[in-house]
């Protein structure tokens, strides 16, 4: 991924609906660039994502910039204070919601043993923010699924959902060595009760089905056992817009 580091980010600063001089924004960069409609007006808006980075080694207070292609009027989008930091952030543009404009979705991978990524889904229509899905969001829809990862005999893991009425089980015997002793028996029986858990921040792609627009979301869950970085699986789950429910 570039970075770009534009000069016009380091010298100023917005405020009130302008860009005014400011030195403390010398550490801010242009992390990603993306050109569409996205306030509605039929015309190409830019959306610039930027960050700050300073002594840590990610970029924090990371947040959205457009610049309305018509008027050329410069807008800020703050994203969440505990969801703004990321190693290498991302924009894509695409319509989610059905309507004639694209929305913005911004991507933010923060690592970590579980490889973390912060998403948001945004719309500007009529250069106006609605916050149509964050981190917390994401996280509250992965938990009404109610996944229940759940150890069996024989090396054996069960993955069910009563909301979904579904249920998996995956064959983790090729991990022998690592849970024989602490989870197992060598005899292959569960020593005493285990469970796991799904990740509820998945990763997300914005995909097209059967080629047509809007954009749905392929979401990646992942399975975990015994801690975030011990990954039995994956939960493939397709997101769609409403606008009377986001689901």
């Amino acid at each position: 991924m570039n970075i770009y580091t534009y000069s016009y980010f380091n010298l100023y600063q917005y405020h009130s609906g302008n860009w005014t001089n400011d030195s403390n924004t010398q550490n801010t960069y242009v992390l990603d660039k993306q050109m569409g409609d996205v306030n509605g007006d039929n015309i190409p808006d830019i959306v610039y994502l930027i960050g700050e980075k300073k002594e840590k080694p990610f970029y924090e207070n990371i947040k959205v910039i457009v610049q309305d292609g018509r008027t050329m009027q410069w807008y800020a989008i703050n994203l969440y204070p505990n969801y703004s930091m990321a190693y290498t952030p991302w924009l894509v543009l695409a319509n989610f919601t059905n309507s004639n404009t694209r929305e913005i979705i911004v991507n933010l991978p923060v690592g970590g043993s579980g490889g973390l990524t912060y998403y948001y889904v945004l719309s500007f229509i009529n250069n106006n923010t609605d916050y149509i899905l964050g981190p917390e969001q994401f996280m509250n829809l992965s938990k009404t699924m109610g996944f229940e990862v759940i150890y069996m005999d024989n090396y054996r893991v069960l993955v069910k959902s009563e909301k979904l009425d579904q249920s998996y089980t995956l064959d983790i015997s090729t991990r022998k060595e690592v849970y024989e002793g602490t989870g197992y028996n060598k005899d292959g029986k569960l020593i005493q009760p285990r469970e796991g858990f799904v990740i509820d921040f998945p990763h997300l792609y914005p995909i097209k089905i059967d080629g047509t627009v809007p954009y749905k979301l392929v979401a990646f869950h992942s399975i975990a056992g015994t801690s975030h970085a011990d990954r039995l699986g994956s939960i493939v789950l397709y997101w769609k817009y409403t606008r009377d429910n986001k689901s």
